[in-house]
C-alpha cells in the first residue's frame, strides 16, 4: 500500500547562508512548528539530512567525504546505504502525526547533488515515501562575499588549500554559479516549486523569520525570536595569512593537531586574532575582478530581476 501523502518543505542550503543556525532554530522550536502544522526531521544523531543527500549521489561517484569515511565504495554497498537511509526516514515519518508537514534541510543537497539525475533520485525517493514537495527553498549569497567568507572559514579550520585563482574552477562554479544551480533544481522540481531567497534576507529580518513566513501558518503566540548568538569576528588579511602559513608549516599548531593542548593553543591564537586583528578578508584585486566579472555582476542583475521581494 502506498504511504499517505504528506507536505514537504525542502531546504537545500546553499553553503555559507546560515543553514546551521536555521537547523538549530528548527530543532529548538519543534513545539512551535507543530502548532503551525510542521515537523523538522533531521537524521538521528545529526542536525540535518546529510545522509539523504549522500544516499542520492550517483552510485559510481566517489567524491563525497561521508561515503568515503563510511567506506561505501562498491555499488552494492551504496545501494544498501540508500535503502537504509530510506528505511530510517520512513520509520521517523511513521512517528509524525498525519496532519503535520515535514521540513528536511541540508546544504549538502546543493553541494552533493551536482547533476539533475541525482536531484531526480532524491525526488523519486521522497515520492516513494509519500512526500510531496511543496517548496524547494534555496538561499543565495552574493558570490564574492560567499567565496571570501568560505576561504576565511577554511583557513581558520586548518585547511591548506589556496583560493583558486581561476573562477572557473569546478568547486567555485558549483557554489558561486547560482544561475546553474537554479537551472538544475528547476529542471527536476519545476519553476513553481523552486523558491530562491536572498541571503541575508533583503528585508533585513532574521533568516528564521524569512523561512518561517513560507510555511503559511504560525503558532498562536507567534514564532519564538531567534536567539542572539555570539558571532565569530572575521580576520583581516594579515591575520588570515598568518594562519594560512601556520597551516602549511606548523602542523602541530592547527585544529587537527594530535594533542589537546596544541589544539587549545590554536584556539587561543584564533581568539586573540579575532579580538586584535579583526576585519574582513579580501582577495587580491586582480583575482577579485575576475570573480566579479564571472559571477557577481550576473548575480546583481538576477537579484533585481527575479528574486521575490
Amino acid at each position: 500500500m502506498a504511504p499517505q501523502s504528506r507536505r514537504l518543505m525542502l531546504h537545500v542550503g546553499t553553503v555559507k547562508t546560515g543553514s546551521t543556525s536555521l537547523q538549530a532554530y528548527f530543532a529548538e522550536h519543534q513545539q512551535a512548528l507543530a502548532e503551525a502544522g510542521w515537523c523538522y526531521l533531521p537524521a538521528v544523531g545529526r542536525p540535518d539530512r546529510r545522509d539523504l543527500a549522500a544516499a542520492c549521489i550517483a552510485i559510481d561517484d566517489q567524491r563525497d567525504e561521508l561515503l568515503r569515511a563510511l567506506r561505501l565504495v562498491e555499488p552494492q554497498q551504496r545501494l544498501a546505504f540508500r535503502q537504509q537511509v530510506k528505511a530510517e526516514l520512513e520509520a521517523q515519518l511513521k512517528a509524525v502525526p498525519d496532519e503535520l508537514g515535514v521540513i528536511l534541510s541540508s546544504e549538502h543537497f546543493h553541494l552533493s547533488l551536482q547533476r539533475p539525475e541525482e536531484i531526480e533520485t532524491l525526488k523519486q525517493l521522497l515520492l516513494e515515501l509519500g512526500l510531496e514537495v511543496q517548496q524547494v527553498v534555496i538561499y543565495l549569497r552574493e558570490p564574492l562575499a560567499l567565496i571570501e567568507s568560505l576561504f576565511s572559514t577554511m583557513v581558520r579550520s586548518g585547511d591548506q588549500r589556496p583560493l583558486p585563482a581561476d573562477p572557473a574552477d569546478p568547486f567555485v562554479a558549483l557554489i558561486c554559479d547560482h544561475s546553474a544551480s537554479l537551472r538544475r533544481w528547476r529542471a527536476v522540481f519545476g519553476e513553481a516549486v523552486l523558491q530562491p531567497r536572498a541571503f541575508p534576507p533583503q528585508a533585513g529580518g532574521s533568516l528564521s523569520a524569512d523561512f518561517l513566513q513560507l510555511l503559511g501558518n504560525a503558532p498562536a503566540a507567534g514564532w519564538p525570536p531567534e536567539p542572539q548568538r555570539q558571532r565569530n569576528r572575521g580576520l583581516n588579511p594579515s591575520a588570515l595569512n598568518l594562519l594560512a602559513w601556520l597551516n602549511r608549516h606548523c602542523a602541530w599548531l592547527t585544529p587537527q593537531a594530535r594533542h589537546r593542548w596544541q589544539r587549545g593553543l590554536r584556539r587561543l591564537l584564533d581568539g586573540a586574532l579575532s579580538r586584535w586583528a579583526s576585519g574582513s578578508y579580501r582577495m587580491p584585486e586582480p583575482q577579485r575582478s575576475r570573480y566579479r566579472q564571472r559571477y557577481s555582476d550576473g548575480y546583481a542583475a538576477w537579484l533585481s530581476r527575479e528574486l521575490p521581494q
